[in-house]
């Protein structure tokens, strides 16, 4: 533990802007109540966030159904509505089915199927047997979805249908420890799942015990076998994690250190080996921002994160085949404005030529134009958008 303030709490921070007159935008009650079809060049988006608007803040009013231009710009038509909280939301391996979280204190997933107008077509839902699911992700086979319970410090694992419905409850594995922060490290808080492609091991990044677990699950029988754990740093906060694309490196971002941490990984013993840390603050910043979601391009050029602290999108160059991260730049989500963005989820399209960022209390998504190098350019104004956490782009 180091002398220094702590930084304030998520809650406290966004309490404070929705204070400050973040709330009430007029956009909001002209909403769209249908989604339209989009441009046939267009690929699908769709938007999850909180309908409850946290914090004071205006709530989303479902999972929202939006287009992509070959340009990058996004267009938001319409909403499903009738899910709570659909704060995460993840694609199916064949691309046709989308599952989402409801997080609220009896968790819940869902999966809808994705209709050629753009629509979402309701499958079925299951409870999660724990309480704030933040994370999900459905296995490569579509066999399987597991879910990240970060309240209740669960990690549950659902059988999937051929037709991608929500089958029985697997396993459902409960972490242990705590932090040094004890506001936000008093118990467990699992924050994300992450298949390794190839195999049938996952990570889970906990934010609460400052650990990165990787399991072994059971093809047959989709139960969880703990291989390994691995302390990243007393105190760090890991809570989202993205593979280099040699399946030999994890970056993982620090929510309460605010940096992120590069891994050498041997994925044949399950071994996680720490790195150095790069901080996702400028030079002369303050050091603790509270950096969110994490992602890597495919052709492992880079690394991108987001800074809820400073309201950035930041990108790093891969050196050493992975091994070590190399700022290049901190860009604003948005250039217009007073006020609190908090950039909570981002996402790379397929082309890994535009990053998307929600920023939950902006009230907007942005987007930027990423470079072979990691330069990030805005592309146009902010889109409006109640309370967002999270963008899924489809591959078509």
């Amino acid at each position: 533990m180091t002398g220094r303030s702590p930084a304030p709490s998520r809650r406290a921070f966004l309490g404070t802007a929705a204070a400050a007159g973040i709330g009430g935008l007029a956009w909001f009650a002209a909403r769209p109540a249908t989604a339209a079809p989009p441009p046939p060049a267009a690929r699908r988006a769709y938007i999850g966030g909180f309908t409850a608007g946290e914090y004071g803040l205006p709530g989303l009013p479902g999972i929202g159904i939006g287009s992509v231009g070959a340009d990058g710009s996004l267009r938001i038509d319409g909403y499903h509505e009738g899910i709570d909280n659909p704060s995460y939301l993840a694609a199916g391996p064949r691309g046709d089915v989308l599952y989402a979280v409801s997080q609220t204190g009896d968790g819940h997933v869902h999966a809808f199927r994705t209709g050629g107008d753009g629509g979402l077509e309701p499958l079925n839902a299951a409870p999660t047997e724990g309480a704030a699911p933040v994370h999900l992700a459905a296995h490569p086979d579509g066999r399987f979805l597991m879910t990240a319970n970060y309240d209740s410090a669960g990690v549950a694992v659902h059988a999937l249908a051929e037709d991608g419905s929500i089958g029985a409850l697997l396993d459902l594995v409960e972490h242990e420890g705590s932090g040094p922060d004890p506001e936000e490290q008093a118990a467990p808080h699992p924050h994300m799942c992450l298949f390794v492609p190839g195999t049938h091991d996952v990570i889970v990044p906990d934010k609460g015990n400052d650990h990165v677990y990787v399991y072994s699950l059971d093809p047959g029988t989709g139960r969880l076998t703990e291989r390994s754990r691995t302390l990243v740093a007393e105190g760090a906060g890991p809570r989202h994690a993205a593979l280099h694309p040699s399946g030999r490196h994890l970056y993982v971002s620090n929510e309460l250190g605010s940096t992120v941490t590069a891994f050498a990984y041997d994925p044949v013993g399950a071994v996680l080996t720490p790195g150095e840390s790069v901080s996702v603050a400028a030079p002369g910043a303050d050091p603790r921002n509270a950096p969110s979601g994490v992602v890597v391009d495919a052709g492992g050029r880079f690394v991108l994160t987001a800074d809820r602290g400073l309201d950035t999108v930041v990108s790093y160059a891969v050196r050493d085949g992975g091994a070590s991260l190399d700022l290049v730049e901190s860009q604003p989500v948005t250039t217009k404005g007073p006020g609190t963005r908090w950039p909570r989820g981002i996402a790379l399209d397929p082309s890994g030529r535009y990053v998307y960022a929600a920023n939950q209390a902006g009230q907007s998504v942005t987007v930027h134009r990423v470079s072979a190098a990691g330069r990030l350019t805005p592309v146009g104004a902010p889109v409006p958008v109640a309370s967002p956490s999270c963008v899924v782009l489809s591959e078509r």
